[in-house]
């Protein structure tokens, strides 16, 4: 669930960099440590146009391919959960939106919200915003098939800094798909002996 939180705010920042040009003749303006008025009503706007109609079902998505979902459940019991969770994303969208407002408005200056308004309130910046809720939970298939190799790097390097005792780098890697949520990868074969 963590990761599903960060692949809507990954999406909506990506989002954003996509919409806004920056021109190397001019490096971008820094934003005011406090948003103004302004600021925060142009970036409720932004997030307003980000987010599409086809942002629940994304969710539902998401959530449904998380792999800490429990796959021995009965189908019913996992629809209900899935389900469940998605209305509950939901429902406290507005309030995540409220944390994040303050957040994107003191990143951009007027300037940029403005133009980023103007652009997601275009017919093509509809179609993008809507075509990137449509790809996240693809996104986040992408993302989450890499955090096993990551964690095993991560151990790896843990072991090596710390000098693990035999046998406690499986237990490290076990311990850290685990605790993210995250299937082992299948070993690989043994070699075969001539």
């Amino acid at each position: 669930m963590r990761l599903m939180i960060a692949c809507v705010a990954a999406a909506l920042a990506g989002s954003a960099l996509i919409g806004t040009p920056v021109r190397a003749e001019q490096p971008p303006q820094a934003a005011p440590s406090e948003p103004s008025a302004r600021q925060l009503a142009l970036t409720r706007r932004y997030i307003d146009l980000m987010l599409s109609d086809q942002f629940e079902d994304a969710i539902r998505e998401m959530v449904g391919d998380e792999p800490a979902m429990d796959n021995s459940l009965p189908e019913d019991e996992r629809r209900f959960l899935v389900d469940l969770t998605a209305e509950l994303v939901t429902d406290m969208l507005p309030r995540m939106i409220e944390e994040m407002t303050p957040v994107y408005a003191a990143a951009f200056t007027e300037q940029e919200l403005e133009a980023l308004v103007a652009f997601y309130d275009t017919e093509m910046g509809r179609s993008i915003a809507a075509k990137n809720v449509l790809v996240m939970p693809e996104v986040n298939r992408a993302v989450m098939s890499v955090v096993p190799q990551m964690l095993d790097k991560m151990a790896a390097r843990m072991c090596q800094h710390y000098g693990c005792e035999p046998g406690e780098l499986e237990e490290l890697r076990r311990a850290m798909q685990a605790q993210a949520g995250v299937a082992a990868p299948a070993p690989a074969p043994a070699p075969a002996r001539k």
